[in-house]
């Protein structure tokens, strides 16, 4: 798990064609909040993605914040970005 969260601290350019314009890393607290395993990236048009290993399992978690013109615009560019976050993980992340 450790591995996988230091290939995300690396950064990521974009995701789901979204190029990521800034990344928060909570792993030494941030804004007064405690210290937490948990990497947030802000994209283009408003998205985010959100990177986290689960407290009680041994399973990764990954939001996914989309901001869209319409519904369908947004589960294409959900499906996108689901789709290339599953590559960066070697396709281990379910659809």
């Amino acid at each position: 798990m450790q591995q996988i969260m230091q290939k995300f601290r690396e950064g990521l350019e974009c995701v789901g064609g979204r190029k990521v314009e800034k990344m928060l890393d909570y792993s030494k607290g941030l804004d007064g909040l405690p210290k937490s395993d948990v990497l947030k990236f802000f994209l283009e048009e408003g998205c985010s993605v959100v990177v986290r290993p689960s407290g009680t399992e041994p399973k990764l978690k990954i939001y996914i914040s989309v901001r869209a013109g319409n519904q369908d615009s947004a589960e294409k560019t959900e499906k996108l970005m689901v789709e290339e976050l599953s590559e960066l993980l070697g396709n281990q992340c379910p659809a």
